[in-house]
């Protein structure tokens, strides 16, 4: 089971019906699970009472019966017994209970099912046909939990739309303090997972005066990424445009940190990055995209720090070049690249200044002097592997490059993928010179298939009718490849009858390619937000630099590590907030980790677009989507 964060409820039972009442705090793409009920002052509970409730309910009449298998349910999740709960509410009829108490029915249920990864079967509950007509009849108590329920249940299978919908639909239920703040913590997660120009459009066409308000606040989130104090100007005027929204009287909690943070900035910091030597295109590319953001927050009238820049390409010791850092006054330090220098930092018992690494050693560190950031392919893995399995995936084809990054990607995906329940079928390893036709066929078990007709024909003398079947223990491909090597694979899979199979990539599989490649047609991937941001830090980069797509990512993670540096106090206070970046959402581990998810892309005519809904999947792949 992955460890996603888990949603905190309400449920007030009584004899006659079950309320819920929403009490959690709201974080990225949450996670239904946790449920407590609560009761009258002066009714004390226990399980005996549940198991009372449950053996006395047999007894009962039609809908009592169900009623008091309800109240029982709900007593034994809030105790923890939720084996014994979906026992119980597993045998109610729900076509028995009337429209509130069904509400609560999907309620429970519909956490009960989310606790157990069952998430596509918790949100067909809780969208039940039935409730679409009872939803003005319904007590606020019973409504509002349940919203919620769908809003994280389709926000956690990436339905953005749908989970924005509902956010917007909670919004008029919400009368408490703490329950509105919780749904603007719901409401600014999930729009700041929306690219800019998806923003930008929503904000221009959009009739719901909120919800413009809303729009024009999530790109706040994202134009302004490159300082605080930038950041601080322009929800100060949002504020002054905006007096009676929602958001201004109950500020996400992202926002309301960002004083804080301001006063906390350093003024001045050092860049550590191999210039020249074989790390040196890299490291300028990653300098180049810093030095933009830095520039156009400095444009923008913002208060930056002083940048020193040292080669650490150089055959000059590293350990000299840090230190000859701190001694010119740097606060803190950013840098290096070099996998090596970064474990000698590990190594390091205490260092004098905050430093950010712009890559991973092999270990964390639980002190506060040191964050890991970089490209790692691993994290990308790992969200597919959590991804999939949330569509319903249990069955997996695993082809990577037989590469360093793919065969990590593929070493991460299978861990993550088997540790939370799913099983791999078969695992290829490909090179550039690979005949992917023979690698297709014969992880799909095609000769096989073949071999049986030719045995069976040549049983019966006779010619046959005969459509090779691939196998049937395989529900979605993973693949880590470049895009070369994809142009192959993508084709090869629909040739050989495996064209229903889904295919998740990593971010390489697309090199921003002009004119479209309708070869990697239907390839979902994720995605690097840098393909669809347009904000002034990116634009000041493609303007000054043209990096190639290939670097491009480079760009981005300097431009990153610029944004990110002065916000890590506020990601180590509140490990559960995600900084959105070029490179993706990013947050912090409790060894000092920068942990990246990036959005997801769906490839339609030979372009990458964003996936804000859930998708059936196509038909086949390579068709003129």
């Amino acid at each position: 089971m992955s460890a996603s964060s888990r949603r905190t409820s309400t449920v007030i039972a009584s004899m006659a019906a079950v309320a819920l009442v929403l009490t959690a705090c709201q974080t990225p793409a949450p996670r239904p699970g946790v449920y407590k009920p609560s009761y009258p002052p002066g009714q004390s509970t226990s399980r005996n009472d549940a198991v009372h409730l449950l053996r006395s309910a047999e007894a009962l009449p039609t809908p009592a019966r169900d009623q008091q298998r309800l109240q029982a349910a709900a007593i034994l999740y809030e105790l923890g017994d939720k084996e014994t709960a979906r026992e119980a509410v597993t045998r109610i009829v729900p076509t028995q209970l009337d429209d509130t108490l069904y509400a609560s029915y999907a309620q429970l249920y519909g956490n009960l099912l989310a606790g157990s990864d069952d998430f596509f079967e918790a949100l067909t509950l809780a969208t039940s046909p039935r409730l679409d007509t009872v939803w003005a009849r319904l007590p606020q108590a019973t409504a509002l939990p349940l919203r919620s329920l769908r809003a994280d249940l389709w926000g956690l299978l990436g339905n953005l739309d749908n989970a924005i919908t509902e956010r917007r639909e909670i919004s008029f239920l919400a009368q408490t303090d703490e329950a509105i703040l919780q749904n603007n913590n719901g409401f600014w997660q999930l729009l700041t997972q929306l690219p800019s120009s998806e923003l930008q459009a929503r904000a221009a066409d959009s009739s719901d005066t909120q919800m413009r308000g809303w729009y024009q606040l999530a790109l706040l989130g994202r134009d302004t990424q490159t300082d605080i104090s930038s950041q601080l100007v322009a929800l100060k005027r949002w504020r002054e445009r905006w007096p009676t929204h929602s958001a201004n009287i109950h500020p996400p909690e992202a926002l309301k940190l960002l004083e804080r943070l301001a006063a906390q900035r350093v003024d001045n910091i050092a860049l550590l990055l191999p210039l020249s030597g074989p790390l040196g295109s890299a490291g300028r590319a990653i300098r180049d995209g810093f030095m933009a953001a830095h520039y156009t927050a400095l444009n923008a009238g913002a208060a930056t720090p002083s940048v020193m820049v040292y080669d650490t390409g150089a055959e000059q010791p590293f350990e000299d070049i840090y230190q000859n850092a701190v001694d010119a006054g740097a606060k803190a330090i950013i840098g290096p690249l070099d996998k090596n220098k970064v474990t000698n930092l590990l190594a390091t018992e205490k260092l004098p200044v905050p430093t950010l690494a712009l890559n991973y050693g092999d270990q964390g560190r639980l002190s506060e002097d040191l964050v890991q950031f970089g490209l790692a392919v691993e994290d990308e893995a790992r969200q597919i592997a959590r991804h999939t399995y949330r569509q319903g995936h249990r069955q997996a084809m695993v082809l990577a490059a037989n590469s360093s990054w793919g065969q990590r990607g593929a070493e991460a995906f299978q861990e993550e993928w088997q540790h939370l329940g799913g099983t791999v079928a078969i695992s290829k390893t490909f090179s550039p010179n690979s005949k992917f036709s023979n690698l297709i066929s014969d992880a799909l078990l095609i000769p096989a298939s073949e071999a049986r007709k030719k045995a069976l024909q040549g049983r019966l003398s006779a010619p046959l009718a005969f459509t090779p079947r691939r196998r049937d223990d395989v529900d979605m491909v993973f693949l880590a490849a470049q895009p070369q090597q994809a142009r192959q694979i993508n084709p090869m899979l629909t040739y050989y009858y495996a064209g229903d199979l889904p295919v998740y990539a990593t971010s390489q599989v697309f090199a921003g390619s002009i004119p479209p490649d309708r070869d990697i047609n239907g390839i979902r991937f994720t995605a690097l937000p840098w393909l669809f941001e347009s904000n002034q830090t990116k634009r000041d980069i493609e303007q000054q630099a043209a990096p190639a797509p290939a670097f491009a990512r480079l760009y981005a993670l300097g431009a990153d590590a610029f944004r990110l540096y002065p916000r890590i106090p506020m990601l180590r206070q509140f490990p559960r907030l995600k900084l959105h970046g070029l490179t993706g959402a990013l947050s912090l581990s409790a060894d000092g980790r920068i942990l990246r998810e990036q959005i997801w892309a769906l490839v339609k005519k030979g372009v990458p677009v964003p996936i804000t809904t859930v998708e059936s999947p196509p038909a086949l792949r390579g068709s003129a989507q």
